[in-house]
């Protein structure tokens, strides 16, 4: 028993000094520095950020001015930047419950740029289709990519430039076009890991012969999904309702239905066409459909001249309660 509670302690132990914090560190947009701790969930308690201002030389650390926070706690930390800052070491310390994680941070290819913006597209006299953007920061450290499909087609890149346009030659008619545009720091001024977001996307649609671009049919495929909802509703009801005559079909084949014979016999006596039952057997019984008054018969005898009456007559009561008539 003490065995199994001691080495449950060293294993808990072991789980406590192996939990560590990841500081991670961002150039956003060449504006600022965003510094997040928040890669192993969201802790459960405020921690506090120091960090020396990319000042290499001095040892001394000051605590983060402006703190992020997400449900409460603080998960990150914003700090100013300088241009020269990027090719310098950021040395930062968080502290949380009780414990310190330093860290050492270079930032040279840690930056994310905004997506471009302001595009425009317009259609050259040479049969030229041009799309023109601006980015957000110097665009000598600038690349672009450029993605691009034709009447909702699959989207085709182009390789990575520094300009800020792109052309198509000879764009063919009656098509619709979208372009998005992305960006990242080259390789001139030191590569960056992240490229920026998609740009919105822009679209020039041929057939309405403008020289404008036109943003209004980017929502045009939300009734989509309404359509194709409509359309497997309505085959779905289309398929039960062949079910269900299929089904009919075969329980009429398989099981058909019986006539009653009772009903259609009464049918057929109570017809006035006396003829078609001649065929009939006399010893089928069924009630008749009229009432008769039963009549009595008598056979009356002369009485003879010589006899009495009286005798007579008790001769005929005799033979009428014999049945004799």
């Amino acid at each position: 028993m003490v065995g199994s509670w001691l080495f449950l302690l060293i294993f808990l132990q072991g789980l406590e000094t192996s939990f560590t914090l990841n500081v991670s560190c961002l150039i956003v947009n060449l504006d600022f520095v965003n510094c997040s701790w928040t890669e192993q969930g969201i802790t459960e308690e405020n921690s506090t950020f120091f960090h020396n201002s990319f000042n290499v030389q001095s040892e001394h650390m000051v605590e983060c001015s402006t703190y992020l926070y997400e449900k409460g706690c603080t998960v990150g930390c914003r700090l100013p930047y300088k241009s020269s800052d990027r090719f310098r070491t950021l040395r930062t310390k968080l502290v949380y419950q009780n414990q310190s994680y330093m860290q050492n941070h270079t930032l040279v290819n840690m930056v994310k740029l905004f997506p471009p913006a302001n595009l425009s597209v317009e259609m050259k006299t040479n049969l030229e289709l041009n799309l023109y953007w601006n980015n957000s920061k110097n665009t000598f450290c600038t690349e672009n990519e450029v993605h691009y499909r034709i009447n909702n087609n699959k989207w085709k890149a182009s390789k990575p430039c520094s300009e800020q346009t792109y052309s198509i030659p000879f764009p063919s008619k009656n098509s619709r076009y979208e372009f998005q545009v992305r960006a990242r720091i080259s390789s001139v001024c030191g590569e960056s890991k992240f490229w920026s977001e998609w740009s919105q996307i822009i679209i020039w649609d041929s057939v309405k012969g403008s020289n404008s671009t036109d943003t209004s049919d980017i929502s045009m495929p939300l009734w989509k999904p309404l359509l194709s909802f409509v359309s497997v509703t309505v085959l779905l009801m289309f398929a039960c309702m062949l079910v269900y005559w299929e089904r009919e079909r075969l329980r009429f084949i398989f099981i058909p239905i019986v006539p009653n014979p009772g009903k259609n016999l009464k049918d057929l006596f109570d017809s006035d066409n006396g003829e078609a039952w001649l065929h009939i057997s006399k010893d089928v019984c069924f009630q008749p459909n009229f009432n008769e008054r039963a009549c009595p018969v008598r056979e009356y005898t002369q009485v003879p001249k010589s006899g009495s009456i009286t005798s007579t007559l008790l001769a005929t009561g005799e033979n009428e309660k014999a049945g004799i008539v």
